[in-house]
């Protein structure tokens, strides 16, 4: 349970940055701040690969690729954000990463 709150706090952490980016130094700044490539028309979507990058070097934070996938639909259901789970082009089944939408 630990783990999917310090995803939730981190996620809110960054939805907060995204929401201040009215610019692009602004988007630059935020994205260098956290480490992170943020996308999106609004500035508002980033990756689970993208998430755990940053929960490492930004954060301090070491969480497998594995457990972030299981946490993530939970916590951003939980926080009202949407998700698109990317498939490998090999196993269209296996799902490697998320996008997030922050806002």
């Amino acid at each position: 349970m630990a783990k999917r709150q310090k995803l939730i706090e981190v996620l809110i952490e960054l939805r907060q940055s995204a929401l201040t980016i009215d610019s692009k130094e602004s988007w630059i700044e935020v994205m260098k701040k956290y480490d992170m490539i943020i996308v999106g028309e609004k500035f508002n979507k980033v990756s689970t690969i993208e998430l755990e990058h940053s929960l490492k070097s930004t954060f301090n934070y070491e969480m497998a690729n594995d457990e972030i996938l299981e946490l993530i639909p939970q916590a951003c259901q939980a926080l009202g954000m949407k998700t698109k789970p990317l498939e490998l082009l090999n196993d269209p089944i296996k799902i490697d990463a998320y996008t997030i939408d922050l806002f």
